[in-house]
């Protein structure tokens, strides 16, 4: 996970993920459940962290934030050759003709990718504005500590065990379904698949849903991502989609690619509660 800030660990955990619309809280204890807050009209994601913590009486816990895609951009480069300690102080100036805005307003960080085609170091680089995190940062910490923060999609990897090579769908109301590929835990590849917000939408029956599209789209990802940038093919494949929608998806799946597909939510555990809880599985990962 990324380290745009990291406190000293003191006691127990709470894992927040936010979207442009609300939070999503999961506590570090079992049973775990989600706590849902929808933002007032005109709230800001601070303000609304600060009236979530006070509601459910969690001052002097520590704090994990996930972030919603709204909050950071990535992109791929190839790795700068310099120690990695170098590195991470000279991306600004790495990134500078890459990004729309000042260098000075951004927090950038980067991980490390498979080797590319060509055999050249790659890795991905995040960046996100420097105020809206400022301002997380400034209405948490006189109530809270905050144990770290980073993007939603490298939280979903904690999901997977570390010796798993998979394919993850992942559907958040409000944003484009995502494929990505995961290996020992890291964050390999993604792309967006655009068309399907309609599996959102609950007034549609499930037998009205043409799946075709979408196993094209995924067919095509994947022989992108195996075939350019030489990964390797996931052995297994995670669903985090709506639970009305899972089992057609699913046979669908097994129809096509001869697949079994996991899902990795249940009637408790929705989509957009899972890079809570894989803020919650960062340090196990």
């Amino acid at each position: 996970m990324l380290k745009w800030f990291k406190s000293a660990q003191s006691s127990t955990v709470v894992s927040i993920y936010l979207t442009q619309t609300a939070l999503y809280a999961v506590e570090e204890q079992y049973p775990r459940q989600v706590i849902e807050l929808l933002f007032n009209q005109g709230e800001s994601a601070a303000l609304a962290l600060v009236r979530l913590i006070g509601q459910q009486q969690w001052q002097g816990r520590r704090i994990k934030l996930a972030l919603g895609r709204h909050f950071y951009r990535q992109t791929q480069i190839d790795k700068p050759a310099m120690p990695d300690d170098e590195l991470a102080q000279a991306l600004p100036w790495c990134m500078r003709e890459m990004v729309d805005e000042p260098v000075e307003q951004l927090l950038f960080d980067y991980i490390d990718l498979p080797t590319g085609p060509q055999g050249t170091a790659r890795i991905a680089v995040y960046y996100s504005k420097r105020q809206p995190l400022a301002e997380l940062v400034a209405a948490i910490t006189p109530l809270c500590s905050i144990a770290t923060m980073g993007p939603d999609e490298l939280a979903m990897c904690n999901l997977l065990a570390a010796d798993q090579r998979g394919l993850v769908l992942h559907k958040v109301p409000g944003q484009e379904l995502t494929m990505t590929f995961i290996h020992q835990g890291q964050w390999h590849f993604s792309r967006t698949i655009r068309g399907f917000q309609a599996l959102d939408d609950e007034s549609m029956a499930v037998d009205q849903f043409v799946f075709d599209n979408l196993l094209l789209e995924l067919q095509r990802s994947i022989d992108y991502a195996t075939g350019q940038l030489k990964l390797n093919a996931p052995n297994q494949w995670f669903l985090a989609l709506p639970q009305r929608v899972t089992p057609a998806v699913q046979l669908a799946i097994k129809q096509v690619f001869d697949i079994e597909a996991e899902s990795l939510t249940n009637e408790h555990l929705s989509p957009v509660s899972l890079p809570a809880i894989g803020m919650l599985e960062e340090d196990k990962a």
